[in-house]
C-alpha cells in the first residue's frame, strides 16, 4: 500500500525474547524430569493404560538409575561378610585349650588363622582331637554360609621323621588334608572352595631352634580368602 511504511528486515525484537523464554522453560522442565523420582505405582498404572490403549504387551522401565543403597551393597558386600566372619571366628578360637594355640590375623588376602599342631591333633598322630573336631565343626557352619575360597596350609617345625613321612612336605600336606577331609565329610563344606597346601618346614613363624619356637612352627593355617569363586555357595 502506498501509505504503509516499509517493513524492517528480520524478526521483531519481542519474538527473540519470547524464543529465549521458551528455550529456558523447556530446559528447566527437562531438568526437573531428569532429577525426579519415578513413582512405581503410578508408573504401573500409566503403563497399564498405555497397554490397553495401544495394545502393548509389556511396558518396561529401561536404564533405571541404580539407587545409592544398591551400589553400596554391591561394593562392600564381601567386606561386610568378612567382618561378620571375623567376629564369630574370634569367639570360636578363644575357646582353644591354650590362648596361644590359635590366633586370627587380618591380611591383604583375607583372614588367616594359624592353629598349633597341639590344638588340632592327638600327640604323635595326624588324627584330629575331639576338641579340634568341635572347633572345626563350628567353623564349617560359618564357612558354609559364604562363597569365599578357603585355603588350608600345613607347616611342620622341623624335617619329618623318615620312618613316618618321606619329607616335611608329605607330613604338612597330610595334616592339612586331614583338616580338609573333616570339613568336607563332617562339616559338609563344598569341596570346590577348599584348597590344600603342604608347605613343609620352609616357612617358619620363628627362626630360632628353641623347642617352644619349633612347636609354634608346627601348625595348620586356615585362610578365609577375599577371593570368591563363581558358582560357590
Amino acid at each position: 500500500m502506498a501509505g504503509c511504511p516499509p517493513c524492517k528486515k528480520g524478526a521483531p525484537a519481542w519474538l527473540l525474547t519470547f524464543g529465549d523464554l521458551m528455550s529456558l522453560l523447556l530446559t528447566f522442565f527437562i531438568l526437573l524430569v531428569s532429577m525426579s523420582t519415578i513413582d512405581k505405582t503410578r508408573f504401573k498404572e500409566a503403563s497399564g493404560s498405555l497397554k490397553d490403549a495401544f495394545g502393548v504387551q509389556q511396558v518396561q522401565l529401561i536404564n533405571a538409575l541404580p539407587s545409592g543403597e544398591s551400589l553400596i551393597a554391591t561394593e562392600y558386600q564381601q567386606e561386610i561378610i568378612l567382618i561378620q566372619l571375623k567376629e564369630k571366628l574370634q569367639i570360636i578360637l578363644s575357646k582353644t585349650r591354650d590362648p596361644g594355640d590359635a590366633e586370627l590375623i587380618e591380611t591383604d588376602e583375607g583372614f588367616l588363622m594359624p592353629i598349633s599342631n597341639n590344638a588340632l591333633f592327638l600327640p604323635g598322630t595326624t588324627k584330629l582331637s575331639p576338641s579340634a573336631k568341635t572347633m572345626l565343626l563350628q567353623m564349617a557352619n560359618l564357612i558354609n554360609g559364604t562363597p569365599n575360597l578357603i585355603r588350608v596350609e600345613g607347616h611342620t617345625g622341623v624335617e619329618s621323621d623318615p620312618k613316618q613321612f618321606p619329607s616335611s612336605w608329605d607330613q604338612s600336606a597330610t595334616e592339612a588334608a586331614a583338616v580338609v577331609r573333616f570339613l568336607v565329610g563332617e562339616g559338609e563344606v563344598n569341596p570346590t572352595k577348599l584348597q590344600v597346601r603342604g608347605m613343609g618346614h620352609y616357612f617358619p613363624k620363628a627362626s630360632s631352634a628353641d623347642v617352644d619356637d619349633l612347636e609354634k612352627n608346627h601348625r595348620v593355617e586356615i585362610l578365609i580368602s577375599r577371593e570368591v569363586t563363581s558358582g560357590l555357595k
